[in-house]
């Protein structure tokens, strides 16, 4: 072929040739189109005409309903609300050949307009449309939360976490609170250098209702303007129209969670006092950052907040209830602790690969109440296809995590939190690592992975180090069942308490200086 290119050549054919070549070219594409347009979309349960299957998905705990249905439709489904396009799929071989071998259509997040737009979460990290936005902001991420910055982080989750052990040795009775202090400090501390002393603080009561809103916000139906995008025109007055109130004042939230953390670091460095974090990073390295640099680093720097204390909660909550329900469970990992590293001896990140039973506990709890249940939706960009199935462009793709956590066939007694299962995973193919599916598919995994498992090993380990958990009792002496039922966009169960009691008469003297 010439250097002047394909057209050039086009040019140097007799006109009978180059009509043949278009009209070769015509047909080709016409059978693509075509092929296209009749292959069958995946199955699914029938819906009513226009709304689909609206009215068919349930508004709690829709995951069951979804992983019920998979059973007769198969691992890759399809469902409907007034015309849009959801694609469920609950098998880890689909998760796997679209999420992350063809993740270069399979990578954008849909537009939810409830949160995206209207609530103005759509430039937060974790939902942001997949473009240049997308990886500034996991460039900034990846940066901030390097191998070379882990030592430092390291020592601030170690210094927080001999915080923790005080407040269970002082205060048992408010472990709800002390676990959520436990991951707010940690989480302000890496991403602003910022000391919460307790969740009374304005800018963690800050955080926990935007992530209360934003969870509310989120839930499959919760709202109908995801359906029907026209009614944010609706005006405020018009009968129906009262979520609009409600609204403006979780927008409020957004804009706050953004600005004033951000502003009170700005001060800081200003001042010459800011601690070492995220922020004070990004503002002391780029002096002369446009309006549209300081807007990403506002984003990015509330980001490992909004995307990551929640979650790592959820996973402590796990931890918790299991050693409530299964105290066989604690003894052995009890004893492994005491085993490898001594009676009362609190573990470093060094000491993991020893611990092989804590290790397979820190997994059964990411799979027995995954953090998220139905994981972040997926936007697929254009029209593809799988087993013959089309999957329309603009499709929204969601991964049902708790269905593939809770497959019999992969995950044998999957209601039963049992460590032991991985001990002998590779041997037999079953019971694969639950983390693949708890920190995001493809280009969207969790930026923060390492973060957050960090803190969940700490926490577990060191607890369960110094510490015994069981059941309160109650005025006759009898334990108390609590209610392991979880629930919500991030999965919590409802608020409980547990007995954490010493192991040791001299506990306080074991716990490491902060």
């Amino acid at each position: 072929m010439s250097a002047a290119g394909p057209l050039a050549v086009l040019k140097e054919l007799p006109t009978p040739y180059v009509l043949t070549l278009l009209a070769v070219f015509s047909y080709l594409l016409y059978l693509q189109v075509t092929r296209r347009s009749h292959l069958r979309l995946p199955p699914g349960p029938r819906g009513l005409p226009f709304i689909g299957n609206a009215l068919q998905i349930p508004p709690e705990r829709a995951w069951v309903t979804f992983a019920k249905w998979s059973e007769t439709y198969g691992g890759i489904m399809h469902l409907s609300a007034l015309g849009k396009p959801t694609i469920v799929l609950s098998s880890p071989e689909i998760v796997n050949e679209l999420l992350e071998k063809r993740s270069a259509i399979y990578s954008d997040r849909p537009v939810q307009t409830m949160t995206s737009e209207l609530m103005g979460y759509g430039p937060f990290l974790p939902v942001c449309a997949y473009g240049s936005w997308h990886r500034e902001g996991r460039r900034i991420m990846a940066g901030a939360l390097s191998a070379s910055k882990m030592a430092d982080i390291r020592q601030l989750q170690m210094q927080k976490t001999s915080r923790l052990l005080t407040k269970l040795l002082n205060n048992p009775e408010d472990l709800w609170s002390h676990m959520r202090w436990f991951i707010a400090s940690i989480s302000f501390g890496v991403s602003h250098g910022y000391n919460v002393e307790s969740l009374e603080d304005p800018l963690v009561r800050l955080a926990e209702r935007a992530n209360l809103e934003y969870c509310l916000a989120a839930v499959p139906g919760a709202f109908l303007v995801d359906v029907i995008p026209a009614l944010q025109y609706v005006p405020d007055w018009f009968p129906g129209a009262g979520w609009k109130q409600k609204l403006k004042a979780w927008r409020g939230t957004t804009d706050r969670l953004r600005d004033e953390p951000f502003e009170y670091v700005k001060e800081q460095v200003a001042k010459g006092t800011a601690q070492p974090s995220v922020t004070a990073s990004l503002i002391e390295e780029n002096p002369n950052r446009s309006e549209e640099e300081e807007r990403l680093f506002r984003y990015m720097s509330s980001s490992i907040y909004s995307a990551g204390a929640d979650t790592t909660v959820s996973a402590i909550e796990s931890f918790f209830m299991a050693m409530m329900l299964y105290p066989e469970v604690q003894r052995k990992a009890q004893l492994e602790l005491d085993t490898v590293l001594g009676p009362g001896h609190i573990a470093n990140w060094d000491d993991l690969h020893r611990l092989t039973y804590i290790q397979a506990l820190i997994y059964e709890i990411y799979r027995w109440n995954p953090v998220a249940p139905i994981a972040l939706p997926h936007r697929v960009t254009q029209d593809d296809v799988y087993e013959g199935c089309h999957i329309p462009a603009g499709a929204t793709i969601v991964v049902n995590n708790w269905a593939i956590l809770h497959d019999a066939a992969l995950y044998p007694e999957p209601f039963e939190f049992k460590p032991e299962r991985y001990l002998d995973s590779k041997a037999t193919g079953l019971n694969p690592d639950p983390r693949q599916f708890a920190f995001g598919y493809g280009r969207r995994v969790c930026p923060g992975k390492t973060l957050a498992e960090d803190s969940v090993f700490i926490a577990v380990t060191s607890t369960l180090a110094l510490f015994e958990i069981s059941k309160v009792l109650d005025a006759n002496g009898a334990p108390i069942e609590p209610d392991s039922t979880f629930d919500g966009f991030i999965s919590h169960p409802p608020r409980f308490s547990a007995r954490v009691t010493p192991r040791f008469p001299n506990v306080e003297r074991m716990i490491p200086a902060a």
